[in-house]
């Protein structure tokens, strides 16, 4: 029975300086790894409804991971990979589209989201602000990968005839681009934290469609949101 009492404190004297490192070393190198989901907010010609250059987005969401490694307390290298979604407007495309073309009475309109995605690499901070609560931030470079919607279109004519409905298909385009952004951490325990984290993209990417003729159209569109998202950090 001693035997064993003296081991269980031995165990827990053990698991105490174990804890009591890692916490020494998690706040002198905070390494993590992070889940974090929100809205994403297009804006600028991304989000305007026009037909000339304006996308017709709406807010719509992202997911996201991310993981860094810190050389020193304030300073680290990571990356991150996220997904990003934005619905159409397709009430007011479709009558974007009728108002410009008196040969049409109305036109049923169906869209998929478009779809972005990043992944990219680069430098993050942190700095302390007060006791368990600290800034982020990041600056990364990478991969801006788009993707155009599916979209369905169904017209109703004024007068004569025309095809009962027509559709464009997706294009992709890929870049060399940018990211950047800020956010908030929380420790609850020294194992891991809330953080809320803003990041913005900003750039252009090159679609091709095909016109009725059989020859290419490119059209050149805005890419540009704030991503605002709540997540967990698990530090390493």
């Amino acid at each position: 029975m001693k035997n064993t009492s003296h081991f269980i404190r031995l165990f827990v004297a053990t698991l105490s300086l174990a804890t009591c490192f890692f916490y020494v070393s998690a706040q002198e190198k905070p390494s993590f790894v992070a889940i974090r989901s929100g809205v994403s907010l297009p804006f600028g010609e991304y989000h305007e409804k026009s037909l000339d250059g304006g996308s017709f987005t709406l807010t719509g969401f992202n997911v996201s991971a991310e993981g860094a490694w810190f050389f020193n307390p304030k300073f680290g290298i990571g990356a991150s990979v996220g997904v990003n979604m934005h619905p159409v407007d397709v009430q007011l495309l479709g009558y974007e589209i009728v108002q410009s073309r008196p040969d049409l009475e109305d036109l049923y309109t169906r869209s998929n989201p478009y779809l972005i995605i990043t992944s990219m690499g680069g430098l993050y901070v942190q700095f302390p602000v007060k006791k368990k609560l600290s800034f982020t931030g990041k600056a990364l470079c990478g991969l801006l990968y788009g993707e155009t919607p599916y979209q369905l279109y169904k017209p109703e004519y004024t007068m004569g005839a025309g095809p009962g409905y027509y559709e464009i298909t997706p294009s992709k385009d890929w870049k060399f681009s940018w990211q950047a952004g800020v956010g908030l951490r929380y420790d609850i325990t020294p194992c891991y934290a809330l953080v809320f984290d803003t990041e913005m993209v900003y750039d252009q990417l090159t679609f091709g469609f095909y016109t009725p003729a059989g020859t290419v159209r490119n059209d050149v569109r805005t890419i540009s949101f704030f991503n605002a998202t709540l997540g967990v950090r698990f530090n390493l």
